[in-house]
């Protein structure tokens, strides 16, 4: 009988320790996916202009994650697959640009057991610092030649302060008679403190157009011999050097904002620009003095500017026949003539008022009853009068040569314009500038 005990303890012991003579064996279970969790989101970011935004999320879930960054540029009512590489745990954009301000970047993550989708992070775009630059035309055009040939005058840029909104308006400036860009940068400073794109552009200027026609016979010689310069290409008048088409005001603008835009993207150089490379004269302010007035005329007869504004100027007049070049009036306005204003001083010999506002009415600028405006007695919007005039005396520490060029120059040009009790332009503080230029 013990015999018997012990062996069924052996058989027991070898059915339990055995596996029970080959039954079916149990595997572990496998382990359970966990779907994707957001532990941190993508945080709004502010950025300067031309720099670029680099958004992080952090997840948690049952690996390989995926992530799909996203992009809305209308407030989040509709989103895209943001451009670039967009598809890991941070994202970093293009160099941003002010239009940029306002994007919303979101995230959807992903793995086999669910998605999720990140709040949406809002990007804004502050406007660069305002920078004054001096830039050769040479520099921006190969084909283009130094003006003047022996110590070139460089254009000058300034991108809107950064202070203020930017107004999406460009002032191009054009200098007198072999005047600099330099001597103007008064003007172009006022214009972007109150958030306008400023140049001041360099042209060639060594020759008066007076000194072409003034005793010319050629009712034409005026316009003829300004379209030469805004234009390059044409046939000189008598006396006048041949301007290349790269030469041209017109070509030497195109390529200082191809070549702004191209160095200085951040900037916006780029929306005065339309597609095929050529001028948006419907976000451009034309303004020039004495014979960049003029020639500022004329692109008005050519093409439709946002503004055109006559400092001193124009001057066309024909001196043996004691009568002014016929194309003001009869060349037709393509800027409207509500769209033009002229600003002119008593006290200047060079481009006399009797002159300016014979010019002026001829294109069609409007004034009251009473004539031109004195800005020395009333204050802006001046009446509406697109026709102004003062008496106000030239600046004391004015540089100009002669005495007739500081009275010319009293309307804008630095050395001779006046300044105010603290030192800063009076026409700039005073609104006269800022109702001609930059409304």
């Amino acid at each position: 009988m013990r015999h018997i005990v012990i062996a069924l303890g052996f058989i027991l012991f070898s059915l339990t320790g055995c596996g029970g003579g080959g039954g079916a064996s149990s595997s572990p279970a496998p382990p359970s996916s966990s779907p994707p969790i957001i532990t941190a989101q993508p945080s709004a970011i502010t950025v300067t202009a031309g720099t670029t935004a680099a958004f992080t999320v952090t997840a948690a879930g049952t690996m390989p994650l995926s992530y799909q960054w996203q992009l809305s540029t209308d407030s989040g009512s509709t989103w895209t697959s943001a451009p670039g590489s967009a598809t890991s745990s941070s994202y970093t954009t293009a160099a941003t640009v002010l239009t940029f301000n306002g994007y919303r970047y979101r995230v959807q993550i992903s793995n086999g057991a669910g998605s999720i989708t990140s709040d949406a992070a809002t990007l804004t775009v502050t406007p660069p610092t305002s920078v004054e630059r001096q830039i050769n035309a040479t520099t921006t055009d190969s084909s283009i030649t130094a003006s003047p040939s022996a110590g070139e005058a460089p254009h000058i840029t300034i991108n809107p302060s950064s202070s203020i909104n930017p107004k999406g308006k460009l002032l191009v400036f054009l200098p007198g008679t072999q005047g600099r860009p330099g001597n103007y940068t008064y003007i172009l400073r006022a214009g972007a403190s109150r958030g306008f794109h400023a140049i001041g552009l360099n042209y060639p200027n060594q020759t008066a157009m007076g000194a072409l026609c003034q005793v010319s016979s050629d009712p034409e010689c005026y316009w003829s011999a300004r379209n030469v310069v805004v234009y390059g290409g044409g046939t000189p008048v008598t006396g006048q050097s041949p301007v290349t088409k790269a030469d041209s005001i017109v070509n030497r603008l195109e390529k200082l904002l191809a070549w702004m835009q191209t160095t200085y993207p951040a900037e916006g150089w780029r929306q005065f620009v339309l597609t095929n490379g050529s001028v948006d004269w419907s976000k451009v302010i034309f303004a020039g003095h004495s014979q960049g007035g003029g020639h500022v005329g004329v692109l008005a007869k050519s093409v439709a500017l946002n503004r055109a504004v006559y400092f001193s100027s124009p001057e066309d007049w024909y001196e043996n026949a004691d009568t002014p070049a016929t194309w003001p009036r009869t060349r037709a306005n393509v800027t409207p003539a509500d769209q033009q204003y002229g600003f002119g001083s008593d006290d200047d010999t060079l481009v006399p008022n009797s002159h300016a506002f014979t010019h002026w009415d001829n294109l069609g600028l409007s004034k009251p009853a009473t004539g031109p405006v004195s800005v020395d007695s009333a204050l802006a919007p001046f009446s509406n009068s697109r026709q102004l005039r003062t008496k106000q005396a030239f600046n004391p520490a004015s540089t100009a040569i002669t005495l007739a060029l500081k009275y010319h120059g009293v309307t804008v040009n630095d050395t001779s314009t006046p300044l105010d009790a603290t030192g800063k332009p009076l026409f700039d503080t005073n609104g006269v500038w800022a109702y001609l230029c930059f409304q």
